[in-house]
């Protein structure tokens, strides 16, 4: 759970994973259940459940449950951003932007395909660490560039797959190829990661060089 203050408000961010959507035996009770229905039964399994409650003087003002299905995300300090009366969320694939206090909806988007690791602000914008692609989005969830490297940005060996610096963005892929983008998602460094496997022509180029240099 983040507990934060914001103005005159508290507010905090958790995971409900216990909810379940339409049940009566909930532990908690939301206001406002956003949940995009769909006719396939599985539907109504989220794979995430993210609460928010929002209080003043410790007396509730308003809670909504944000129930997403796809790839699975969990609520840290890099999951939201708060500012001008506004939340922006990452939860699964989407980013949902809800009022403060009232936590009503202004807009919800799909940015990356399969899910969406943090959300960083940048000027007057945002960036999103997908699993597919690093995006620029406008606060009214507008992609204004989108960039994808040779594989998914997770990686394999603990090196920090997003970090901004400097005013550039450093990525690591899964296969730890590197990448310095700047603010306007130009490329600055594209660095391969060396391969380890030997191509096999010029190993037999060495081989006969030794062969023909080895005294008889």
């Amino acid at each position: 759970m983040v507990k934060l203050n914001y103005k005159n408000y508290q507010i905090e961010i958790f995971n409900d994973s216990n909810y379940t959507i339409n049940s009566i035996d909930n532990l908690k009770v939301y206001d406002t259940v956003f949940f995009q229905e769909k006719k396939d039964k599985d539907k109504l399994y989220s794979t995430s459940k993210c609460g928010i409650i929002v209080k003043k003087s410790d007396t509730k003002i308003a809670s909504a449950i944000i129930c997403e299905s796809g790839s699975a995300t969990a609520i840290t300090e890099k999951s939201f951003i708060i500012e001008d009366d506004r939340i922006w969320i990452c939860v699964c694939n989407k980013v949902y932007c809800l009022e403060i206090p009232s936590l009503n909806l202004v807009w919800r988007k799909e940015i990356d395909f399969i899910t969406n690791f943090s959300i960083h602000k940048i000027q007057d914008d945002f960036i999103i660490h997908g699993e597919l692609d690093i995006k620029r989005i406008t606060k009214d969830g507008e992609t204004i560039w989108s960039f994808g490297g040779r594989n998914i940005w997770v990686n394999q060996e603990g090196r920090t797959e997003f970090n901004i610096e400097n005013n550039q963005i450093h990525l690591f892929d899964f296969e730890s190829n590197e990448y310095i983008l700047d603010f306007n998602g130009e490329t600055i460094l594209d660095n391969p990661k060396p391969s380890t496997e030997k191509n096999w022509m010029d190993v037999l180029k060495i081989a006969q060089e030794i062969k023909k240099n080895k005294p008889s």
